[in-house]
């Protein structure tokens, strides 16, 4: 048992992102949802939910470890002495730095979350403007659900404010055990395991996009239904891969969206954004409820390319914005993980940055790579 154990452990270390917390069945597809239903565009919906979910796809922006070494270092001691949260965890995905009582936020991040909401800017009719209204409302949005995910993750860790390594200790176990089971149990990424407080998220984001909404059209959404969209997508994808969970749950949301419009005769969605699920989904999915549902299609995510202050890199006169993965971004694939060197050539001090478990086996690599572009400077200096 010891040795599958050990063996499911390292399988994980090839699919963990250590410190993320909900995501994009929450971030992207239920916050598109939440957005249509109390009133926004379908453009402009999406817009708010491809840039909350943004924070996580790119580099500037998603939660990653951080572990300061000089060379000579040894990975032991990478791992035991150096390594933790990123400063930008605490700033965009609502880490605390103090330890809270169990399940409550703290009053550090609700300062936090304060000040990211103060931060967006009001209504503005020129398209430019608006956009960035949309995006600085998206990346707000996604620090606010975040912080439920990670309740329990404050605290100190010797020099460094927030718990060290985040709830990464709970998804690695969590694939572990899935592994093992076949279903999720310690996870709080997962909106099946993270309970109520996932119901609380979706209650303060359907609150923020209705406060912020167009005001001809904007509309609060009765509890009863945040209820059962919160019921839905925690009792989904419990015995599913996270992949494929997270496409299920995309189909949850826009049955829900699809039967909120109905339910209250709302003529919101045209026959062109519906889309009638195969059969075969409610087997993949192990959801009895998509068995050839309606739902309302939601569409591809467009994921504004941000700076490390989160704000977008470019948007254009007419409201455009660059994309992730514009060929002129220069990004690498987020979903392989992000590892970034930051050396000091005056310290000979290395930063590494990792928002994926397996950049940890790399670490002693990298740490030469940057010695040597370090020995480089210095030498042509």
């Amino acid at each position: 048992m010891k040795g599958i154990l050990c063996a499911c452990l390292l399988v994980s270390l090839q699919s963990l992102s250590p410190v993320r917390a909900y995501e994009a069945d929450i971030h992207f597809s239920s916050t598109y949802v939440l957005a249509r239903a109390v009133g926004w565009s379908d453009a402009d919906a999406l817009t708010i939910a491809s840039a909350n979910q943004g924070m996580d796809e790119n580099e500037d922006t998603v939660a990653a470890l951080e572990a300061n070494t000089t060379p000579g270092t040894s990975i032991a001691g990478h791992v035991t002495s150096s390594l933790h949260q990123a400063e930008k965890n605490l700033r965009f995905h609502c880490f605390s730095n103090a330890r809270g009582q169990a399940g409550q936020i703290s009053a550090d991040v609700v300062r936090v979350i304060s000040a990211h909401f103060a931060e967006v800017p009001d209504h503005d009719d020129d398209p430019r403007s608006h956009a960035r209204r949309l995006i600085a409302l998206g990346a707000a949005l996604h620090c606010q659900q975040d912080a439920y995910s990670h309740s329990d993750s404050g605290g100190s860790c010797g020099a460094h404010l927030g718990s060290c390594y985040g709830h990464s200790h709970q998804t690695l176990l969590d694939q572990a055990v899935f592994g093992l089971l076949g279903k999720h149990h310690f996870d709080p990424d997962h909106p099946g395991v993270s309970g109520e407080r996932l119901l609380v998220a979706l209650q303060g984001t359907a609150r923020e996009l209705a406060a912020r909404g167009p005001e001809v059209s904007s509309r609060s959404i009765p509890s009863t239904e945040l209820v059962a969209l919160s019921d839905a997508l925690r009792s989904s994808g419990l015995e599913l891969p996270d992949e494929v969970r997270r496409e299920c749950n995309r189909y949850v949301a826009g049955k829900w969206l699809h039967d909120y419009f109905d339910s209250g005769s709302r003529n919101h969605h045209s026959p062109a954004t519906l889309e009638k699920l195969a059969p075969e989904v409610a087997v993949t999915c192990k959801n009895a409820s998509l068995a050839s549902a309606t739902i309302v299609r939601i569409p591809a995510a467009r994921f504004p390319r941000l700076n490390p202050d989160a704000q977008p890199s470019l948007v254009r006169a007419d409201g455009t914005y660059q994309l992730v993965g514009d060929v002129d971004a220069s990004l690498p694939d987020i979903a392989e993980g992000i590892a970034g060197l930051f050396i000091n050539y005056n310290t000979r001090n290395v930063k590494v940055q990792l928002s994926h478990w397996s950049q940890l086996l790399a670490l002693p690599l990298m740490t030469r790579v940057a010695v040597s572009t370090q020995d480089s400077y210095l030498k042509v200096r």
